[in-house]
């Protein structure tokens, strides 16, 4: 069950199923969420909480829908 913990990479806590994230690979941002990527594993990319990523003001790379 741990390989299904995904934590943000800005504040560190758990990343809920639910919870909109956004993922970062190749340096393109998209935004999703674990329930409706259930295939998405945690060694794609890098994973944020969507707040934590706009809180840091990271928008400067293109998110697609």
């Amino acid at each position: 069950m741990a390989d299904k913990v995904f934590s943000c990479s800005i504040c560190g806590d758990v990343i809920g199923m639910y919870e909109p994230l956004i993922v970062v690979e190749e340096h393109q941002a998209r935004q999703t969420s674990r329930a409706a990527e259930p295939a998405l594993t945690r060694e794609r990319g890098i994973h944020y909480h969507r707040d934590c990523y706009a809180a840091r003001g990271l928008e400067q790379t293109p998110i697609k829908p």
